[in-house]
Order: C-alpha cells, then sequence, then structure tokens
C-alpha cells in the first residue's frame, strides 16, 4: 500500500522531499518530509515528518514502538499504519514530538474513498484466492494506464455496523469485471436498420449483465484487483444470447402518409441483429474490501450490491 500512499498524497499536493540523512526504525519506514500536509490540519508551520507501517500478521510491539520514539525526530510526525500500535502508546510519546496517528481502518478508508471516486485506480494487478479458485491475474494493463471504475454504493462505516463486525480491519480492493463494446444495428418492423453502439457491463461476481452505468476513469496507482473464479466469465457465445435481452428497445413508429412523413404514437420493436454485432472488451474495476474481522472468516466485500464472497485458505 505504500506505493498507494505516496500516490494520493502527491495527488493532493503533498510535497515530499528525502530526509538529510538515512533513518532507519524497525517496521517504520519513513516516506518523506512534508512541506504541508492538509490531510492532518498541518498547512503551513513545521516539515512533517511522514511515516508508513506495512501490514504484517501482529500488531506493533511496545519495545518497537519505544524504539521508534528514540529514534525519531523531532516536531512533527505522521504515521499511517497498516498494523495496529500498542495499547496506550500515546503515553510513550516523548516531549518535542507531536504525533498524529492513523489506524489503519483510517487509511484503509483514506485510500478506498479516493478508489471509489477514480481519483486512484489500478495499474498492475496480485495474485488472491477467493473460493475454490486460485485468482492469478496476469493480464497486461490498458494501453493509457487506466481502468474505468463503477462507482460504489455500499457505505463501508454503515455495513460493518449492520453486520456486527465492528472493529473490522477493512483493505480497499478492485474486484474484476468486463466492459464490452457491442457494435451493431437494430432492426425495425419493416427491416429498416439502426447503426449503433452500447458498453455492457459484466459483473461476474453478481453474474449479472447489464448497460452501463457512470464511470470514472483518472487515476496513478496500484491496488489489488481481484479476479472471480474462471467459471463465473461468459463465453462470447454466451453474450450473444443474452443480448437481445438488453439491447432490444422500443422506439416510436414513423411512416409515410399523402401530406408527408407522419410519426405514429405507437412505440414499435427494435430487434438487435445478433448477426451484425462486433464485440470487443476491457478491464473493469468494481469497489469492494477485504473485511477481516476477529474470530470469523474473512470476506470480500462487493462494493455494487453489499454482497459477500469467501476468501480460500
Amino acid at each position: 500500500m505504500e506505493e498507494a500512499v505516496r500516490a494520493l498524497l502527491s495527488s493532493r499536493g503533498v510535497r515530499m522531499e528525502p530526509p538529510p540523512e538515512t533513518i532507519e526504525i524497525p517496521e517504520f519506514r519513513l516516506l518523506g518530509i512534508a512541506e504541508k500536509v492538509p490531510e492532518i490540519g498541518i498547512s503551513s508551520e513545521s516539515a512533517v515528518f511522514v511515516w508508513h507501517v506495512e501490514t504484517g500478521i501482529v500488531p506493533i510491539s511496545g519495545a518497537d514502538f519505544e524504539r521508534w520514539c528514540v529514534d525519531a525526530p523531532l516536531g512533527r510526525n505522521w504515521i499511517l499504519c497498516e498494523r495496529d500500535l500498542p495499547k496506550g502508546f500515546q503515553d510513550k510519546i516523548p516531549s518535542g514530538i507531536e504525533l498524529v496517528v492513523w489506524p489503519p481502518e483510517k487509511l484503509s478508508r483514506w485510500i478506498g474513498d479516493a478508489v471509489i471516486s477514480g481519483e486512484l485506480v489500478v495499474r498492475t494487478q496480485t495474485p488472491i484466492e477467493v473460493g475454490d479458485s486460485k485468482a492469478t491475474i496476469d493480464y497486461p494493463p490498458e494501453d493509457d494506464g487506466k481502468i474505468p471504475i463503477i462507482p460504489a454504493i455500499v457505505d463501508i462505516d454503515s455495513w460493518l455496523v449492520q453486520s456486527g463486525r465492528e472493529g473490522s480491519l477493512t483493505s480497499p480492493i478492485l474486484l474484476k469485471a468486463k466492459l464490452w463494446k457491442i457494435e451493431g444495428s437494430l432492426t425495425g418492423p419493416d427491416g429498416d436498420k439502426l447503426p449503433s453502439s452500447w458498453e455492457v457491463i459484466e459483473d461476474p461476481w453478481a453474474s449479472s449483465l447489464g448497460l452501463s452505468e457512470i464511470i470514472s476513469e483518472d487515476a496513478k496507482v496500484m491496488i489489488r484487483m481481484v479476479e472471480p473464479p474462471i467459471s463465473k466469465w461468459l463465453t462470447e457465445d454466451s453474450l450473444s444470447d443474452r443480448l437481445p435481452s438488453i439491447l432490444d428497445k422500443k422506439i416510436q413508429g414513423g411512416g409515410e402518409s399523402e401530406e408527408g412523413p407522419v410519426r405514429s404514437i405507437m412505440l414499435e420493436w427494435w430487434r438487435i441483429d445478433t448477426n451484425s454485432i462486433s464485440v470487443s472488451n476491457k478491464i473493469l474495476g468494481i469497489p469492494g474490501w477485504i473485511v477481516d474481522t476477529q474470530g470469523r472468516e474473512g470476506v470480500i466485500l462487493h462494493g455494487g450490491n453489499g454482497r459477500t464472497f469467501p476468501i480460500a485458505d
């Protein structure tokens, strides 16, 4: 997540300079020194030392944090944590150090909100196992380095409360889907042809296929993308079979009379000519989260419908 943190800070105008000398503290990585950090309300006073704690199996120990307190520079410090700091760490902060800590929940939601808004978009993929399927993703990135994103409708905070998972660790991800570009013609009741084009979203997680919604496409960063089991994807034949129910439409009829063209008030069915269509697709991302709750199995939360999916061991 370090790359995501750096990219998001950069996009927010937080410029970081390398420290004048190397500071190496176990478990804590100094990303740089920022002139200003609007995220934490520090904008015009002394510089801020920005730290990152990577994810791990166990929380940061008291000894690790005490070591940081000894070696950290005096002044303003900001720690972005993917792991919990020890209980009562606030009481151990020495005089001369002003410290702001973002715990894992706040950090992941900060990144997740940026993904949902389209500020951050995946560029490369990372393997993960979902259910009984190994999701090894080896697709090349899009030529322009961007992947379109469907806006999420699930509020992660509300979902955690409603599902009894308050206090869970959440990590933002993208669920892999496809955006199909369809070119072809609609045929009217009298055989007239109407050239048309459509964008259709295939969401293999929800086993759904439908015309595209609002999609954002702008970003710079890598986060994890999770692929569904291979059996969930449609073949082109299956796609073609399902298109008529989506693309056929009723259009107000027209015709000729002795007085010139007239417009009928009747609606007439125009059908997709499946023999005329051409299809192509690109990777599409659906926002989601990995939710890790103590004492319960971790799940993948779909940001578009609120459904959950198991994570394989």
